[in-house]
């Protein structure tokens, strides 16, 4: 019967410290990598990185067809 209960109070240890240290982890691995702004084609409505897209009068555009597109629309 101690057996069991010795069992029970390792496996249970087992899952507390292994679960903290996968939140550690995950914790830490978040800060590192901070996320990356989205920009919407004012074109199309694409969604797209801000430092991939290509930026007119503070509008973003995904392409350099679709900034001529918008200019020669107005």
């Amino acid at each position: 019967m101690r057996i069991l209960v010795l069992i029970a109070i390792g496996l249970l240890l087992y899952m507390i410290i292994g679960s903290f240290l996968r939140k550690q982890k995950r914790q830490q691995l978040e800060s590192e990598s901070p996320a990356e702004k989205m920009v919407s084609c004012q074109h199309c409505g694409l969604h797209i990185l801000e430092q991939e897209a290509v930026q007119a009068a503070n509008k973003f555009y995904c392409s350099a067809s679709h900034l001529e597109a918008d200019q020669q629309d107005k």
